[in-house]
Order: structure tokens, then C-alpha cells, then sequence
């Protein structure tokens, strides 16, 4: 357990550099005018979360249904860009998109966020009548902090059979929290330095190590049977991102479970560059949008 020096330390390291400018041109923002914006509030396990339901205008009937899970390390928080995004994606899928605005770590430590995202699952599959959704075109996607938390998701779905997703959409994961990031491969030359990393890791469990052997906290630990039955997914990485290799094992174990895997590295791009609109992120987010529309169960 952290005191309360230790977590504002953490927060100060983390999330004082977090609102960064952000790499989003006028034109870009344009699409918030594609689709209409609703902010709701979402009961949990874990307390009520904030979430953004972006509905296209464009939407059609029997529509597709897609969840957004920013990242950030577990700590830093929802912005601007994480709206664009969602609201690009609702236009172009015809449909609706959920963003969620999880609680951030060290405040809310594992297994908030995780719980959170869990149950927000839960309450758009309620909420599909009302919005003319379609129950077998319903995808979620995370980037970085938001893939680990959306695969923690589909294997816990899996286990419960509460919901059925359609894809998962997993861009540049932490799936491994357990090994020290500087036993990882390139570890020196990678975009988040080693100290730091280990303080998100720190910071996501409140100082509690052994909760990182937790498969819904590091899904590439989690056993075999625990893979079986996942939906279908898209791994994107970065090739100038060393989680590109636990990225590349844990599609390479879905795939021995038999689970229908893309996997894409991008090789010319950087950590976060899909949403952060760096590198190849319009042919990332082409990508993305492409494998939504396509899947179905």
C-alpha cells in the first residue's frame, strides 16, 4: 500500500507532464461535428464511471457498436483526442461509439479501471434496444493502457459468458507487467524510460507487485484455457516501440488457441501513434476502422 507522499510523487512523475500539446489539427477535430455527443454516468463495482456515447449521424438501423478504452498508463487521464477519435469512428461505422473515462490509478488502483470497463461492457449490451444495436456487431478497442484493460476484459468475458464481443482491437499493449522493463528487449532506446515505466506499474497496483501476476492485470500470463473462446482480434504495434514484443507473443498465444488474430506493425511509427495522429496514423486508424466494419460474430 502506498502512502499518500508515494502516490502524490507518483502523480506529480506521471500525470503532471501528462497534458502534453496535443498533435490535432482543426481539420482533424472535425469530426466531433459527425456525431452527437451524450456524457453518462455508469454504475460499477468499482463506482460510477464516466463515459461519452458518440452517435453517429450517419447511423443506420440494426447499428454497429463500438467501446474506446484511452490510454495512458492507467494514470493519466481522457482528453480531447480520445473524443475525436470516438467520434471519427461512430461516423465511419455508421453507428455508435462509448468512450470511457475510467478512474485513474494511483487514486484508483487495479482493479478499478478494469472492473469499470467491465461493467460498462455490461450496460451497452443492455442499452442495445434502445439504441437499434446490433447484438452480434458489438467491438471494443484500448490503446496502450486501454488494450491491457480491454483484454482483460474479453478473458474475463470469456470465463463469465455475460456479453460476446465481436473483435477486440489491441494497439501497442502492455500485456506483461511482471517483468521488470529493463529486462525487456531494447529497453534502453524505448520511448518510456525504465524508471518511469516501472512507476505506472507501481502506481496501477498501489506498490502491490505480486497483483501483477494477475492474468487481468498481465493478460500474457494467462494460461491457455484462458485464451480459448477469445473473439476475434487486431494487434497493432509500433516498430519503434519495444511492446511490440509481448504485443507479437500474445497474439502468437491467441493464435495457438485458436483465435482469429491480425496482427499489424506498423514499423515507421511510435508508441501512441494512432490516436496521438504521429507516424502512419491515418493508415493505423484505416486499419482499425476497416476491422470494426468487417467483423461480426
Amino acid at each position: 500500500m502506498l502512502t499518500r507522499e508515494e502516490k502524490e510523487h507518483l502523480i506529480a512523475e506521471l500525470r503532471g507532464k501528462s497534458v502534453a500539446k496535443e498533435n490535432i489539427t482543426p481539420e482533424y477535430c472535425k469530426h466531433l461535428e459527425l456525431a452527437d455527443r451524450e456524457e453518462v454516468k455508469i454504475e460499477t463495482v468499482s463506482g460510477p464511471v464516466k463515459c461519452y456515447v458518440f452517435t453517429a449521424k450517419n447511423r443506420t438501423a440494426n447499428c454497429r457498436v463500438h467501446i474506446n478504452v484511452h490510454g495512458g498508463g492507467f494514470v493519466r487521464p481522457h482528453v480531447l483526442r480520445d473524443e475525436v477519435y470516438s467520434a471519427k469512428v461512430a461516423d465511419r461505422i455508421q453507428g455508435i461509439v462509448v468512450d470511457v473515462d475510467y478512474d485513474l490509478a494511483p487514486e484508483y488502483p487495479y482493479p478499478t479501471a478494469f472492473n469499470q470497463c467491465y461493467d460498462v461492457c455490461k450496460w451497452v449490451f443492455s442499452k442495445l434496444k434502445d439504441w437499434d444495436g446490433d447484438g452480434k456487431r458489438v467491438s471494443m478497442g484500448g490503446h496502450s493502457a486501454g488494450a491491457n484493460l480491454t483484454a482483460a476484459v474479453c478473458l474475463k468475458a470469456n470465463q463469465t459468458k455475460e456479453f460476446q464481443l465481436c473483435l477486440q482491437v489491441l494497439d501497442y499493449g502492455c500485456f506483461d507487467m511482471v517483468t521488470d522493463p529493463a529486462d525487456k528487449p531494447e529497453a534502453k532506446t524505448n520511448l518510456i524510460p525504465v524508471e518511469r515505466g516501472r512507476m505506472f506499474s507501481l502506481a496501477y497496483t498501489e506498490g502491490n507487485r505480486e497483483l501483477l501476476n494477475d492474468p487481468f492485470c498481465s493478460p500474457l500470463l494467462a494460461p491457455d484455457e484462458m485464451l480459448t473462446g477469445l473473439p476475434e482480434a487486431l494487434v497493432v504495434s509500433a516498430g519503434h516501440d519495444n511492446f511490440r514484443f509481448e504485443d507479437n507473443q500474445y497474439a502468437l498465444r491467441m493464435v495457438h488457441a485458436g483465435v482469429k488474430v491480425t496482427l499489424r506493425c506498423f514499423l515507421h511509427s511510435s508508441h501512441g501513434f494512432i490516436v496521438h495522429c504521429t507516424d502512419e496514423w491515418e493508415e493505423g486508424q484505416e486499419l482499425v476502422i476497416h476491422m470494426i466494419n468487417q467483423a461480426s460474430l
